[in-house]
């Protein structure tokens, strides 16, 4: 569009088609031939262009937890968390400066006390049921140890999508143990609804050789979950298959879904009940606005704050970038919880803290 200023007062500047460009210099209005602007594509401008772009592509995916970590670091730079990111992006392509990870996340439960263990508690048939306490704690929903047990190949955790596997999965059918044997090229996949997005087949792991054995190996601790790329996952509508490579077909496993805030379990499988089978779980009484503080260790410069829900629930972020951390949180009437030195995978993992 074109900008000049004429005697009647109005302004123009830019480009007139390829006939002229008008512009001010030092408040006057002048007019220049239009040229083509030179674009020599040296190996340099095509490498800064290339990094720039994998770049953003990086910061689309991902989740605006993760983005907001970046917001807090931008704070008093003048420039947004995808300026930071980027910018840190080139230097460290161009400079080998320190690597941009992306940001660890995860969702502190804060709660009255100790946790308390439900050991033995009957569950669940194909349709939505819901644990006789919540919340409960995320990763803690596992097959009882008490027969009958809850017959399962994969808990998928909903807040986060993070999956669990309470047991090796050694056949292609799952615990259902009639098919062929795990084997080399094998691969977990999961179809699910996030946030009014569907997903189908995404990749969770290939399968391992473990001794002389292919197999999806047991996870059954929240910190070594496999988590899905969106989330939270809705609670029905999951499906768990293995794509068996040397048949080159898919078939479903055992899941269930459990949203942790509310205590919801889904049964996924179509056809499969799990009546009578007992599950096991930790569940808390949740505090409100219990206040996390983040700083860069040693300064006070904040790279988190935020509150906990009605649910305990406080969602954080941080960089392993710009780690160490020193964590602060505090609620009335409790004692704080005060952390020196701390690296983000400890500072952003999933955790149940009872104050006292």
């Amino acid at each position: 569009m074109v900008k000049i200023k004429n005697i009647f007062g109005d302004e123009y500047s830019g480009a007139a088609g390829k006939s002229g460009v008008f512009a001010k210099w030092k408040g006057r209005q002048y007019r220049r031939k239009y040229v083509v602007p030179a674009n020599p594509k040296t190996t340099m401008q095509t490498n800064v262009r290339n990094y720039f772009t994998s770049a953003i592509a990086l910061w689309h995916t991902w989740s605006s937890l993760q983005k907001k970590a970046y917001s807090y670091l931008a704070t008093g730079l003048v420039l947004s968390g995808f300026n930071l990111m980027v910018r840190r992006w080139q230097l460290w392509k161009l400079k080998a400066a320190t690597a941009v990870d992306t940001p660890v996340q995860g969702i502190k439960q804060i709660g009255d006390g100790a946790k308390t263990t439900v050991s033995a508690e009957t569950t669940f048939d194909n349709s939505p049921k819901k644990t006789a306490y919540a919340p409960v704690v995320i990763g803690s929903f596992m097959p009882s140890t008490t027969s009958p047990v809850l017959a399962v190949d994969v808990i998928i955790n909903s807040e986060m999508g993070d999956c669990l596997i309470p047991v090796n999965i050694t056949k292609v059918d799952g615990h259902a143990g009639a098919g062929a044997a795990v084997a080399s090229g094998d691969k977990l996949v999961i179809s699910y609804t996030a946030a009014g997005r569907t997903v189908t087949r995404e990749e969770l792991a290939t399968a391992q050789q473990v001794d002389t054995t292919w197999m999806f190996p047991a996870k059954t601790t929240i910190g070594v979950a496999l988590r899905t790329a969106h989330y939270p996952v809705d609670l029905t509508g999951a499906k768990v298959e293995i794509y068996d490579a040397s048949a080159t077909s898919y078939i479903e496993i055992d899941s269930v879904t459990i949203v942790n805030r509310t205590g919801y379990v889904n049964a996924n499988k179509s056809g499969v009940t799990h009546t009578g089978e007992k599950c096991k779980y930790d569940y808390y009484t949740a505090v409100e606005d219990a206040k996390l503080e983040v700083v860069k260790a040693d300064t006070s410069f904040i790279t988190w704050r935020d509150y906990s829900d009605s649910d305990g629930f406080l969602p954080i972020s941080q960089t392993v970038y710009d780690q160490d951390y020193d964590f602060h949180l505090e609620a009335a009437g409790f004692d704080p919880v005060i952390r020196a030195a701390q690296g983000a995978t400890d500072v952003a993992k999933h955790e149940y803290i009872g104050l006292t």
